[in-house]
C-alpha cells in the first residue's frame, strides 16, 4: 500500500505556461479544442443560471442527481482523453494531472490532504480540499446559505475522473461546503467497498434509473400542462372572438337606438349588459334618474333569446299598493270593488318575454313578499284567486335608490334584494362620464333642430365649456331638455352661452368669476357679459367696455370668443 499523508508533487508538469500543449484556440474558425475534443467556454454566471433553472423546474433532488451524472460523464471523458495523450507511471499520476487540469479550466483549485491507494486490492481513500468552488458561489448567489453541500457537478467530475484513472468504481462525497458557511469545501473519495452501507445510495445517485423515470414523469407532466395551456388558449381565442362579436352587436344596437356611450365607464356597462343578456338571470340596474337605465334594460331584452317575446314594463312608484298588486299578479272577478271581470297580471302578459320593474325600491312590503314568492317559485296567485299560475317571464328591475341602505333601514326585504341583485349593473351619472357630453350635445342639437325645424348646427366653445362644467343632477334627460330649449331660443346657427338654461349659464359665470383673482379670467367674463348684453354687437360692447372695436376683436380672438 502506498500512503502519502501530505499533498504529493505533480510527477508530470502540467503548469499554466504549458496550457498551449492541451488547448488549441482556433479563433478564425470559432473552435477551441482540449486534447483533440471540442470545448466551449461558459461563464460561471451562465452555469449558475442553468443550475437555478433546473432546480426550479425539476426540484432540488432531481437537479442534484442530474448534475452528479453530468459531472461524472465529463470527468470520465476527460480522464480517458488525457490518458491517451500522457504516459502515466501510475494511476495516481492521472489523479494529480486531473487536479491541475481542473485548476487550469477555472473550475476549482484542489488541494490533496491525504491519499491511500492499493493497486492490488483496489482499495482507495482520498481527502481533498476545494478552494473557491464556483458551483457553491453560484448557489449561494441565487439561494443563499444552504444546509447541505451543493458542489454536485464537481463531486460527479471527481468520481468519474477517478473511476476512469483507477479502472473501477470510485465515488466522492462532499462533507463540508462553502455554501454551508465553511471556509473551504471538503471532499472524500473511496472505492465501492469502502462506502459500506452507503454504496447503494451512491450508485442510485450516479447510475440508478430513478432520474430517468423522474425526468420522464416531469416531461409527461409538462406535456400535459402544455396541452392544457393550448386548450385554454383556444378557449380564450374563441371567447375573444365571441366578445368581439358581442361588442359589435352592442355597438350596432346602441347606434340603432341613438344611444351615445363613448366613455369607458359606459362601454363597461354595455359590455356587462351584453354578457348577461343571453342568460336567464335576474338583473338589477342601478343608477340615478335620467342616466339611461331603461335603455340598458331594453338592450338586455333585445339581445336575449326572449327578444321575440313581449317586453312589459311598469313603474312601481306610480301606483298605489293595491293597484300595483293587481297590475303585477292580476285579479279575479269580485276580488274587490270594481273588479267586474278576471284580469291577467303583467307576469302572465309577459309570457316568455321580459318583465321590467322600474323603481323597484318603491314597492310596499306586502307586495315585496309576493314578488319574492314569484321569483323563487316561478308562480303567482291572482288577487282573490285560490289556485296558482306558473309564470315564465324573465324579471329585470331598476332603481335609483340604494337598496342596500334600504335593507339596513328595514324598508326593503333583504331576501328580495339578494334575489333581484343576482347580477347588478350600475349606470354611472353623467358627471362621472363627462367625455360623453360633447357627442350627446351634438346628437341632441341635430335631433332638436330637425324636430323644431331650425338651422342650428353647433355649440359655441363657451357654451360647451358651460355644459361640460355643469353637474347635471338630472343626467342625460336634463341635458337633452337643456339642448332642446337652447335650440328653440337660438338666434343663429350656433348655440351661445346666453341661450342655455339659467342654471347652466349662471353656474358657468360663477365658475369663471366668483372669487377669482385671475385678471384674464375676469376680463374674459366681462367681455362675454358685454357681448351678451348687446346681442353680439361689437361696436356697442366696445363702447360699454371703453375700448376700441379693434381691441375688442383682438381680445375676443385671444379668449376664443369668436364664433
Amino acid at each position: 500500500m502506498k500512503r502519502n499523508p501530505s499533498p504529493p508533487r505533480d510527477p508530470i508538469q502540467i503548469e499554466p505556461h504549458h496550457l498551449a500543449e492541451f488547448v488549441d484556440f482556433r479563433s478564425d474558425q470559432g473552435l477551441i479544442r482540449l486534447h483533440e475534443q471540442r470545448v466551449v467556454l461558459l461563464s460561471a454566471a451562465a452555469m449558475g443560471l442553468l443550475r437555478k433553472e433546473l432546480i426550479d423546474t425539476l426540484g432540488i433532488e432531481t437537479a442534484r442527481r442530474l448534475f452528479l451524472r453530468f459531472g461524472y460523464a465529463d470527468g470520465y471523458h476527460d480522464a480517458v482523453s488525457l490518458r491517451d495523450r500522457s504516459k502515466w507511471s501510475s494511476p495516481l499520476d492521472g489523479l494529480r494531472a486531473g487536479i491541475v487540469l481542473h485548476r487550469l479550466e477555472g473550475i476549482v483549485r484542489a488541494e490533496i490532504l491525504e491519499v491511500d491507494h492499493d493497486g492490488k486490492t483496489g482499495r482507495f481513500h482520498e481527502e481533498v480540499l476545494w478552494h473557491d468552488s464556483y458551483e457553491a458561489e453560484q448557489h449561494v448567489h441565487h439561494y443563499g446559505r444552504t444546509s447541505a453541500p451543493v458542489c454536485w457537478s464537481l463531486v460527479g467530475y471527481a468520481s468519474g475522473y477517478a473511476s476512469a484513472c483507477l479502472g473501477h468504481e470510485i465515488f466522492f462525497r462532499e462533507r463540508e461546503c462553502l455554501a454551508q458557511g465553511a471556509a473551504k469545501c471538503t471532499v472524500v473519495g473511496k472505492d465501492a467497498d469502502g462506502w459500506g452501507d452507503e454504496l447503494e445510495a451512491l450508485r442510485a445517485d450516479f447510475q440508478g434509473e430513478s432520474l430517468g423515470r423522474e425526468v420522464e414523469r416531469l416531461r409527461e407532466a409538462v406535456h400535459r400542462r402544455l396541452q392544457d395551456l393550448e386548450r385554454r388558449e383556444r378557449l380564450v381565442t374563441k371567447r375573444e372572438r365571441e366578445l368581439n362579436l358581442l361588442r359589435e352587436r352592442v355597438a350596432r344596437h346602441a347606434a340603432s337606438k341613438q344611444f351615445i356611450a363613448r366613455s369607458a365607464a359606459m362601454q363597461d356597462v354595455l359590455e356587462l349588459a351584453a354578457r348577461v343578456a343571453p342568460l336567464d338571470t335576474t338583473v338589477l340596474v342601478y343608477g340615478e334618474s335620467g342616466t339611461g337605465k331603461e335603455f340598458i334594460v331594453r338592450m338586455i331584452h333585445d339581445q336575449s333569446p326572449r327578444a321575440a317575446g313581449p317586453f312589459v314594463s311598469i313603474n312601481c312608484a306610480a301606483l298605489t299598493e293595491t293597484l300595483l298588486e293587481s297590475e303585477l299578479f292580476g285579479h279575479v272577478r269580485g276580488a274587490f270593488t270594481g273588479a267586474v271581470r278576471d284580469k291577467a297580471g303583467l307576469f302572465e302578459v309577459a309570457g316568455n318575454g321580459t318583465l321590467f320593474l322600474d323603481e323597484i325600491g318603491e314597492v310596499a312590503p306586502t307586495v315585496q313578499a309576493k314578488l319574492l314568492r314569484a321569483l323563487q317559485e316561478r308562480e303567482i296567485r291572482r288577487v282573490g284567486a285560490e289556485r296558482t299560475i306558473k309564470v315564465h317571464a324573465r324579471v329585470v328591475a331598476a332603481t335609483n335608490r340604494d337598496l342596500r341602505a334600504a335593507v339596513d333601514a328595514g324598508s326593503f326585504r333583504e331576501d328580495l334584494y339578494f334575489r333581484l341583485g343576482a347580477f347588478v349593473i350600475t349606470v354611472p351619472p353623467l358627471r362621472d362620464r363627462r367625455e360623453d357630453i360633447p357627442p350627446l350635445v351634438h346628437d341632441f342639437v341635430r335631433r332638436a333642430a330637425t324636430r323644431v325645424k331650425k338651422d342650428v348646427e353647433n355649440v359655441s366653445s363657451d357654451a360647451m365649456t358651460a355644459l361640460m362644467n355643469y353637474s347635471w343632477p338630472g343626467n342625460v334627460r336634463e341635458l337633452e331638455h337643456a339642448i332642446e330649449r337652447a335650440v328653440i331660443v337660438a338666434r343663429g346657427t350656433s348655440i351661445r352661452l346666453r341661450e342655455l338654461p339659467p342654471e347652466v349659464s349662471q353656474k358657468s359665470r360663477q365658475r369663471n368669476t366668483g372669487d377669482s383673482l385671475d385678471l384674464q379670467a375676469l376680463e374674459r367674463a366681462t367681455i362675454e357679459r358685454a357681448l351678451e348684453r348687446f346681442g353680439g354687437n361689437r361696436r356697442e360692447a366696445a363702447e360699454a367696455l371703453k375700448i376700441s372695436t379693434v381691441t375688442l376683436w383682438r381680445k375676443m380672438k385671444q379668449y376664443g370668443l369668436v364664433a
